[in-house]
């Protein structure tokens, strides 16, 4: 209470964005991860769309074994599920990720550049291209 009334709302929401952008420390916990995941995803305007995409990593990492509970604060945001499964997918089996291409010429899926598709996944979904809200 005594942050309303000396803040505006405003001014606690930037607060917060910075607070979530100190970077995590060097192995932030599965829950942790997601929980930032989830609340970037919540208020995309504040984040850059590459801290997003830094916050995505970290929350999809493969050396994590997400339960329906590690996952349960990204379900109000499926697109970053589906997301999240797609990228975790590629990154196990890279023999076809999800931003690799067909090439009927070689018979075989070619792997293209990763943060590319990121990028082109990300760009939907109202991330600021740099910065901060001042």
């Amino acid at each position: 209470m005594r942050i309303a009334v000396k803040y505006s709302m405003d001014d606690v929401q930037v607060a917060i964005t910075k607070v979530i952008q100190i970077p995590p420390q060097p192995q932030p916990s599965l829950r942790t991860a997601i929980s930032r995941l989830a609340f970037v995803a919540e208020f995309p305007s504040y984040f850059s769309q590459a801290f997003a995409i830094q916050t995505f990593r970290n929350a999809s990492a493969i050396q994590y074994r997400p339960a329906a509970d590690d996952i349960k604060p990204l379900m109000a945001h499926p697109a970053f599920v589906v997301l999240m499964m797609e990228y975790r997918e590629g990154l196990i089996n890279p023999s076809k990720p999800p931003w690799a291409t067909y090439d009927p010429y070689l018979g075989r899926y070619v792997s293209t550049n990763c943060d590319q598709w990121l990028d082109k996944q990300f760009s939907s979904l109202g991330f600021k291209a740099t910065g901060l809200k001042n």
